[in-house]
């Protein structure tokens, strides 16, 4: 999708007054799951937090996009868990609800669970721990005093209000807060591509999904294009009548562009039309139905913080070892594009995926060498140039585009946030600013609270 070029007029706004309408220890944009483990952690340490979602649900792709999908929790062995905290807290939730799918063997995806259940847990989650949500609410303008953040102005269906607070954390994925204070961000110049998921019925056989070969011949009928690739479907614990159907990749679409959003949402409801309708052309006894669609695009990156590290697509292959650590992961190095999805693994394997979903295998590193336990994200890839009072947390990490494809699904984004709210509460007690938490206690704070972050054996940061 091209972005039109179009020509701009202005209105002139008068100058406003906006009331206050909170004020708290810590104020976080954003109610992914990224953003709520980072409200909750910093409350489970005293912080009174408020939390700002622009949906009408908690827990962002997870929830709104229904990308139902958490990757794996172990080490390269596959033995040894080194993700824990809230993500694995969540994990117990779910499967205590019988609305959680376990994966054996763990290939890439570990969990696959019930987004609408998880919308309700985290809504408990925030209940139990006092934390002042608006939901519906959109960040549109910040006031800023030299390197600090005074207020986050909100748009909700009270109007125009301002939340204010010491400290703040942006975990919208769009760089919203950090963007409106003047913070520096940048957008890649190609974006890895979006989806839009539903909820179907009627698509529980094997006969429902014939060979992508079969479906050619009438893709033009169907006005589907050949470039995009095939749906594909995850199960929906606890509803086994229904299908999660990822549409297919909507390429060279800018999310954080308005218009480009609203027409690569038409675009991906149109096609998943279209390919049921050639599920029936095919089957003419399967009658697929669309039960609901995801209130969200699946959106895997648009803007990037700049912040006092980038990581490295280098870095995250070769497992190199941070002192200030935050998060680790083993998910692949990830690149998704119009041809297809290339997937690099810590061991040196390469997976590449074709449009039509089928995989061929090579290898990127020799058969000897060496394949790390993990790989580490820094506390430096969320903490913003000139910032002192305003940490990023999710996909807003500073990365370039080899790293961020490993390290931005949701089981290493979660950890980011958790990251971003116990550093909160460590400079809040402090008296001081994110870039003066000291990352060992910082480090030690998050194992403390369940994180299972592993020693690392470096030089001390400077």
């Amino acid at each position: 999708m091209l972005r039109e070029t179009r020509s701009m007029s202005f209105i002139h706004e008068l100058s406003r007054q906006t009331p206050v309408c909170h004020e708290a220890d810590l104020c976080i944009i954003g109610g992914s799951c990224t953003g709520v483990f980072a409200a909750v952690r910093a409350a489970r340490l005293g912080l009174s937090v408020a939390l700002v979602e622009q949906n009408s649900l908690l827990g962002g792709m997870a929830v709104a996009a229904q990308v139902n999908e958490w990757h794996s929790v172990n080490d390269t062995s596959g033995t040894r868990p080194i993700i824990g905290g809230l993500t694995l807290e969540v994990v117990d939730r779910l499967r205590h609800r019988g609305v959680l799918q376990e994966i054996s063997p763990v290939h890439r995806g570990q969990f696959r669970f019930n987004s609408a259940e998880l919308a309700v847990e985290l809504d408990e989650l925030v209940h139990a721990h006092r934390i002042r949500v608006f939901l519906a609410a959109r960040c549109v303008a910040a006031t800023r005093d030299g390197s600090r953040v005074t207020s986050a102005i909100i748009e909700d269906r009270s109007g125009r209000r301002a939340i204010t607070a010491p400290l703040f954390i942006d975990a919208s994925g769009d760089g919203n807060l950090l963007r409106y204070a003047g913070f520096a961000a940048d957008k890649p110049d190609v974006l890895q591509p979006v989806n839009l998921q539903a909820i179907v019925a009627g698509v529980n056989t094997p006969a429902a999904f014939p060979p992508w070969d079969d479906l050619k011949p009438s893709l033009a009928a169907h006005n589907y294009p050949e470039a995009n690739s095939r749906p594909w479907y995850f199960p929906v614990p606890g509803a086994p009548a229904l299908r999660n159907l990822f549409g297919a990749r909507l390429n060279n679409v800018d999310a954080g562009d308005a218009d480009a959003y609203t027409a690569a949402l038409l675009e991906g409801r149109r096609l998943h039309r279209a390919y049921l309708d050639l599920l029936r052309a095919h089957s003419p006894d399967n009658t697929p139905a669309i039960v609901a669609w995801a209130h969200a695009l699946g959106v895997r990156e648009t803007w990037h913080a700049r912040c006092r590290h980038r990581l490295t697509g280098t870095e995250i292959l070769h497992g190199a070892p941070f002192a200030d650590s935050i998060a680790q992961g083993t998910y692949p190095v990830d690149i998704h594009s119009a041809e297809g999805t290339v997937l690099r693994y810590l061991d040196g394997r390469e997976e590449l995926v074709a449009r039509d979903g089928t995989t061929t295998w090579r290898r990127w590193q020799p058969d000897n060498a060496p394949v790390p336990e993990c790989y580490h994200i820094p506390y430096r890839t969320l903490l913003p140039l000139e910032a002192d009072n305003l940490l990023v947390a999710g996909r807003l990490l500073d990365a370039d585009r080899e790293a961020f494809g490993g390290v931005r699904v949701m089981v290493n984004m979660n950890q980011t946030g958790e990251a971003a709210g116990v550093a909160a509460a460590l400079a809040h007690r402090a008296s001081t600013g994110f870039p003066q938490v000291n990352p060992t206690h910082l480090r030690a704070t998050l194992n403390t609270g369940g994180s299972l972050l592993l020693q690392t054996k470096v030089s001390p940061i400077r």
